[in-house]
């Protein structure tokens, strides 16, 4: 598996060259994930833009993916899927975002959103 790394404070981003996405290659992608969100951030975005193919396995391992991220305050933003995909991942928390322009302005914007919610809980306290 190839793949790009952009990485910034608030997110990292993931290109990979994979075509089919089974228990092989979900493992190694979801590898990489967490090697990032241990690294860096808790935000991870994956294109993967050149995904023809994905069975139940690695549906599952990803699935699996996005509930454990999003239990530690992070993030799974999959970007450029093909439709089929996306019903395939309806119920799980993974979000998926047509480009990885708006996932990158998605992530601005859910860490507005939790800083403003954090702030109405410090004023509850008070």
């Amino acid at each position: 598996m190839n793949y790009t790394i952009e990485k910034s404070d608030q997110y990292s981003l993931i290109k990979t060259d994979i075509v089919a996405l089974d228990k092989n290659t979900a493992s190694m992608l979801i590898k990489k994930v967490r090697h990032e969100v241990a690294s860096s951030s808790k935000y991870v975005i994956v294109n993967i833009s050149g995904v023809k193919e994905c069975n139940a396995d690695a549906t599952r391992e990803l699935i699996s993916l996005g509930v454990e991220l999003r239990e530690n305050d992070g993030l799974l933003i999959i970007t450029e899927a093909e439709d089929t995909f996306t019903r395939l991942f309806a119920k799980a928390d993974i979000t998926f975002i047509p480009t990885d322009v708006e996932a990158v302005d998605f992530v601005f914007m859910d860490q507005l959103e939790k800083q403003f919610l954090n702030m109405g809980d410090d004023a509850d306290t008070k």
